[in-house]
C-alpha cells in the first residue's frame, strides 16, 4: 500500500527585508529614564498618600491601568520596525496602527522639516504619496532617525519633494491633514485634557479629604 501519510505543511519562510530601521536608541532610554524617574515615584506617592483613605482603591486601579498602557508602549517600542523588501513597505510603529503599502503604489515623498512649541527644536518628515495623490504613511525622524529617513528615501528611489523651509506643526498638518496622526486629532487633544483635569480634581479631593481627616 502507498504511503497515506500526509505531507506536513510547509512554514512561512519569515519576510526577507532590503532595508530594515529601528526606533532610535536614544528614544529607548529616554523612555525608559521618564518612566523610572518621573511616573513610578509619582504613582508610588499617590498610592501612599491615599492609603489612610478609602480612595486608595480608585488610586491603585488607576495607577495599574496605566501601568499596563505604559507596558503595552514598551512592548511596541522593542518591536516596532520599518522593513522594506521588493514588495512592500511593512510598517510597525510605536503608537500607530500597523500597515503595509505595496512598493508600486508609492508614488512620491515629500520630506519636510517641522517644528513644535520651541522653533529651535525641529524635526525631519517624510510623507508618502501614490500617484494620485493619496497619503500612504508619513515617518517622523524623532523616531527613526535622520539617517533612517535618509535610508528610506534611498530605498524606495522615487520622486521626492523637499521642504527646505522650516514649518511649524499646525501648518504642516493644514498642508498634509490626511498624514495627521491618531493622536494630533482634536478628540485626543480633549481626553487629555479631560484626563488631566480628572487627575488634578482627584489630587485636590484627596488632599482635601485629608486635610478633613485630620
Amino acid at each position: 500500500m502507498g504511503d497515506l501519510t500526509a505531507p506536513a505543511a510547509a512554514r512561512p519562510r519569515a519576510t526577507a527585508y532590503d532595508v530594515v530601521l529601528r526606533p532610535r536608541r536614544s528614544l529607548v532610554r529616554s523612555t525608559i529614564l521618564s518612566v523610572v524617574f518621573s511616573a513610578v515615584p509619582l504613582a508610588v506617592a499617590l498610592v501612599w498618600v491615599s492609603l489612610p483613605l478609602r480612595l486608595w482603591t480608585f488610586v491603585a486601579t488607576v495607577v495599574i491601568v496605566l501601568a499596563v498602557h505604559v507596558g503595552i508602549v514598551f512592548v511596541r517600542l522593542g518591536t516596532a520596525f520599518i522593513g522594506i523588501d521588493p514588495v512592500a513597505v511593512t510598517i510597525r510603529g510605536v503608537v500607530t496602527p500597523n500597515r503595509r503599502v505595496a512598493r508600486d503604489r508609492v508614488h512620491s515623498l515629500v520630506l519636510a522639516t517641522t517644528y513644535g512649541s520651541a522653533v529651535e527644536r525641529t524635526t525631519r518628515e517624510l510623507v508618502a504619496f501614490d500617484a494620485a495623490g493619496a497619503h500612504l504613511f508619513r515617518l517622523r525622524a524623532d523616531t527613526w532617525g535622520d539617517t533612517g529617513i535618509d535610508r528610506v528615501v534611498e530605498a524606495l528611489g522615487v520622486q521626492v519633494t523637499d521642504q527646505t523651509r522650516p514649518m511649524s506643526l499646525r501648518e504642516f498638518v493644514r498642508r498634509y491633514p490626511a498624514s495627521r496622526a491618531w493622536y494630533e486629532q482634536r478628540g485626543a487633544y480633549v481626553a487629555v485634557a479631560v484626563a488631566a483635569t480628572l487627575a488634578v480634581a482627584g489630587l485636590l479631593v484627596i488632599e482635601t479629604a485629608g486635610l478633613v481627616g485630620g
